[in-house]
């Protein structure tokens, strides 16, 4: 079976290759394909930004933060080493505070 994944430690059977650099090719030519079509994919939406992996892995952490999804899960989820990774990464995503702080300072402009 083609997409048989029970000896692969990859939940998609994107990376076929044992061989550390011939895996690592593979990587890379998926998720250029990937984007390519993410891309498309957004601009047919109508989107402001392209649509790609990394902003699509923004936007699951930060829905997730948003439901609540416990810390833990989300860590496990992105491949994080510790918790601490995805602290700071939930923390880079966090812009509605600065702004609300815009707008309070251009309302009294």
């Amino acid at each position: 079976d083609k997409y048989d994944t029970t000896s692969s430690v990859y939940l998609l059977p994107i990376i076929k290759s044992n061989n550390e650099n011939e895996g690592r090719k593979q990587y890379i030519n998926t998720e250029h394909n990937v984007n390519r079509s993410l891309k498309i994919i957004g601009k047919r939406l109508g989107l402001s930004i392209p649509l790609t992996m990394y902003v699509a892995r923004h936007a699951w952490a930060s829905i997730a933060r948003s439901k609540n999804i416990p810390l833990s899960v989300i860590s496990e989820s992105m491949g994080h080493d510790s918790e601490t990774t995805t602290r700071i990464y939930l923390a880079s995503l966090d812009t509605a505070a600065v702004d609300k702080a815009n707008r309070i300072i251009l309302k009294s402009l």
